[in-house]
């Protein structure tokens, strides 16, 4: 049970919908001497069992219930073996079966055995209940229970009044209900036990307020990128500097999605694509627009932007200024949507059908049942075969080309041969090529030939 002085206590100390740096100095020292009581506890807790772990070499009984029971590899098993000693299999079978009755697989069992082997030993009402419980009462459910654990077994270690608690006040203080505190656990588990709260989440969050980022937006990083908020202060308030800088608007979302691209790209890597994006033609200046129109492009690996690149202007023949008006373009699908989508495209301009001029960012903006109705089945009367074609470039790796519906004088073995060797080739002729690489010969020769091809068979 849970002392009601800690409670009010608590709630007193850790709101913040009146901040003061009196309520944060109480709440900072009741948690650090929260945090150190809990070390000390854990420390008391494992001590019996890990003070004579050298007496304990690999033994057999420990060895066959790892694997047996607990699904781990011979090899690991030795190893783990010398960590936690297993007398009889009583103990540890309370505790896999409390496991299960929270929603623990055989593989999460597994995983975190691997990670904590003492677990095993903990005493399962006393330990381990109280902690389920806990998290059960803010709302965990038994489908997050394994995923949240895993993630950070020390939740089940350390003490629920004197670390668990009062850390759960703190992160429900900087979130707006208990449903984004278990996605805030669910996103970075590890840094609800590891992270001084105190000395970065909780000056990290203010940093954001105090710039005017709204509530909506700080709950996005929370549980979304948890592990972003909870990296050091110094750290944190140097990426937000950087984007106040650039010019982004702490009210809308892509400020906070600013800061944690930037946290988590080291700045040769930040240089790195900068530079990578001027081999496009990107000015500074263009590469920091589409930065503030969407952060995430900057994520991105260089070989996906590559191929999506090489595909977007040189095949299709889109000028690298309209990419970099609309970055988040890059962020779909190269052989699942601009592949099948453009390819349609080039065909109904090719017979004419279509002559207006569109832009990438329409075209795969729109919803998969959009599209096919925009532009595949509204001229299906014109090319009867151009939904199989579409499907065709969608599913390229389950072609089926015979009996789609060809006249008999088109519908010999070289023309199907040629289609076929159409649909099997073309991604590889599109994503096999470096674009940056003169040496080779332009893959926008034999695509653009195949749908030359394709244009003239329907």
């Amino acid at each position: 049970m849970v002392p009601k002085f800690l409670i009010a206590r608590l709630y007193a100390t850790a709101s913040f919908t009146h901040y003061n740096k009196g309520n944060l100095i109480q709440l900072g020292s009741l948690l650090q001497h929260r945090h150190n009581a809990s070390i000390f506890s854990f420390k008391l807790f494992t001590s019996s069992i890990a003070s004579d772990r050298n007496n304990h070499k690999s033994d057999t009984f420990t060895m066959s219930y790892l694997i047996n029971s607990c699904g781990v590899t011979p090899e690991l098993a030795k190893k783990l073996s010398t960590r936690v000693h297993l007398k009889n299999p009583k103990a540890p079978n309370a505790v896999l079966h409390l496991l299960k009755n929270y929603g623990f697989s055989k593989a999460h069992v597994t995983k975190l055995v691997e990670k904590e082997p003492l677990v095993l030993t903990a005493r399962p009402k006393a330990t381990l209940l109280p902690k389920f419980n806990f998290l059960r009462s803010i709302g965990v459910s038994n489908t997050d229970m394994p995923k949240i654990i895993v993630g950070n077994h020390l939740i089940l270690l350390r003490s629920l009044e004197k670390c668990l608690i009062p850390r759960y006040e703190v992160l429900r203080s900087v979130v707006r209900d208990n449903l984004e505190v278990v996605r805030a656990l669910k996103s970075s588990a590890r840094g609800f036990t590891y992270c001084d709260i105190m000395t970065h989440l909780v000056p990290n969050i203010e940093v954001l307020r105090q710039c005017g980022v709204p509530q909506s937006s700080i709950s996005l990083l929370m549980v979304n990128f948890a592990g972003i908020a909870y990296v050091k202060h110094s750290k944190f308030v140097e990426a937000v500097k950087m984007v106040e800088e650039i010019g982004f608007d702490p009210l809308k979302t892509t400020f906070v999605m600013a800061v944690q691209v930037l946290i988590s790209t080291s700045k040769e890597g930040w240089e790195g694509r900068l530079v990578f994006y001027e081999k496009w033609g990107w000015n500074h200046n263009m590469a920091l627009q589409a930065f503030r129109t969407f952060p995430n492009f900057m994520k991105l690996s260089e070989e996906s932007v590559m191929k999506k690149m090489s595909f977007l202007v040189k095949d299709m023949g889109f000028p690298s200024e309209e990419v970099a008006e609309s970055p988040q373009v890059l962020a779909y699908n190269l052989e699942k949507r601009m592949i099948p989508r453009f390819s349609v495209i080039k065909i109904l301009k090719s017979k004419g059908l279509l002559r207006k001029k569109l832009r990438i960012v329409s075209l795969l903006n729109l919803t998969d049942e959009n599209f096919l109705k925009k532009f595949v089945i509204k001229f299906q009367q014109d090319l009867p075969i151009l939904p199989d074609v579409y499907k065709g470039l969608i599913n390229h790796n389950n072609v089926q080309l015979r009996g789609m519906g060809f006249e008999s004088h088109i519908r010999s073995e070289v023309f199907e041969g040629c289609l076929y060797d159409m649909y099997e080739t073309v991604l590889s002729d599109i994503v096999s090529k470096d674009p940056v690489d003169t040496s080779r010969k332009p893959c926008a020769q034999n695509w653009s030939l195949k749908l030359k091809l394709l244009s003239f068979l329907i």
